[in-house]
């Protein structure tokens, strides 16, 4: 489990001040890169591996909107390896009220080759060793 905390900008909401659906994305993927960072594993390393991240589907539920300025952290809570990497994210205010939920699909892809790959093993642990990793049989 990674967390990580931030602070609602304008670049996040829409007029009338409430974070967007596609800002709750993008923190989701800043998570896990920031994750893959504090493993060893910076967007450089990444590229020098070849290696890339691949977005799939996604869904997104709100149970009470983030407000423009209002402190929030971000929560990796899931992370399950099949076919797809696919990860929960959770959203919590400063008083610890689960404010949204992110399912994420994203997979590791070679943009030389330009294919889907399985996950690299070397990284492949960091994630056994800090998430409940199911893996379909």
């Amino acid at each position: 489990m990674t967390c990580k905390n931030y602070i609602v900008t304008g670049e996040d909401v829409n007029d009338a001040m409430v974070m967007e659906s596609t800002a709750y994305i993008s923190y989701t993927l800043r998570l896990l890169y920031h994750f893959l960072f504090a493993n060893g594993y910076s967007k450089e390393r990444l590229n020098a591996l070849h290696l890339g991240l691949r977005e799939g589907n996604q869904e997104l539920v709100i149970h009470k909107n983030l407000m423009f300025t209002e402190p929030f952290f971000v929560e990796m809570k899931h992370c399950y390896i099949e076919d797809k990497i696919n990860i929960k994210s959770c959203f919590f205010n400063s008083i610890n009220e689960c404010c949204a939920e992110v399912t994420k699909e994203v997979e590791w892809f070679d943009p030389i080759r330009k294919q889907v790959i399985v996950a690299p093993k070397q990284i492949l642990q960091h994630f056994n060793s800090n998430f409940k990793l199911s893996m379909k049989p």
